[in-house]
Order: structure tokens, then sequence, then C-alpha cells
């Protein structure tokens, strides 16, 4: 991985993840729910319980170029049907890392330009824990 402000997708068990190739792109979003706390008190306005969020979670949004290879064919079929799978969301620069067990994969979109190279767009969300490592 080359040093920019990318995130990759590195699939596998912790310690053995295999960074899956052909990424062009990926967005990192934390998920999470706060907690409404919203009463006839608040007169009508929303309030959300302080210093607390129900639920942490992460989510990357990548594309990959469509290449035949091992890790990107699994996260095609756990797509299609529902299986989670291991692996690590890592920061291009900093070394900050996201690590799950079992993260979801959904709304897989391919495109297929004219005489270009077919790309793979899909959401990878966290499911159950998943521990970040701060950057140094």
């Amino acid at each position: 991985m080359s040093l920019s402000n990318s995130y990759v997708f590195k699939q596998g068990a912790s310690g053995s993840e295999v960074l899956v190739s052909g990424q062009l792109d990926g967005t990192y979003t934390e998920i999470g729910s706060l907690v409404d706390v919203t009463n006839k008190a608040d007169g009508g306005a929303v309030k959300f319980h302080p210093d607390f969020v129900a639920g942490y979670g992460v989510s990357f949004a990548v594309t990959f170029t469509s290449t035949d290879n091992t890790e990107l064919n699994a996260i095609k079929l756990a797509a299609r049907t529902g299986a989670q799978l291991p692996g690590i969301i890592a920061s291009g620069v900093g070394t900050e890392t996201w690590q799950c067990d079992t993260w979801v994969f959904t709304g897989r979109s391919d495109a297929a330009p004219v005489n270009g190279v077919t790309q793979v767009s899909i959401t990878i969300s966290s499911s159950g824990v998943c521990t970040p490592t701060a950057p140094s």
C-alpha cells in the first residue's frame, strides 16, 4: 500500500490478512447509534444522551477493478450469500486499523464501461466487535 490517505481492506483472520488486490478507492465511515432521550420537558427539541453511543461499528465503501482473485471472489460470494468474513481496514498513513472477525458485504454494484475495465463497488460493514487501533 502506498503512503497516501487511502484506506484498504485486507481479508483474513487477525495476523494473517491478505490485501484484496484491485482496490481503486475507499471511504471509511464510523457507524453507531446515539440514544434519543427526548421527553416532553424538552419542548419538542430532540435530545440525545450525552457522551454515549449505543453501538460502535465501521463501514467501508470500496471500488475494486475486476480481477479474478481468491479474496475478491470470496467477497463477491459473501455479498450474494450473506456470509461474514474476517478482515481489517487499514489506513494508508498512520497505521490506524479496524479489525473485525465478522464483516458483512452489501450493495454490490458492477460497472462495465465500454472498452474499459469492469469495476466492482461494495460496502463492507463491521458486524459484532470491531477493534480499532489508534494512529501512530
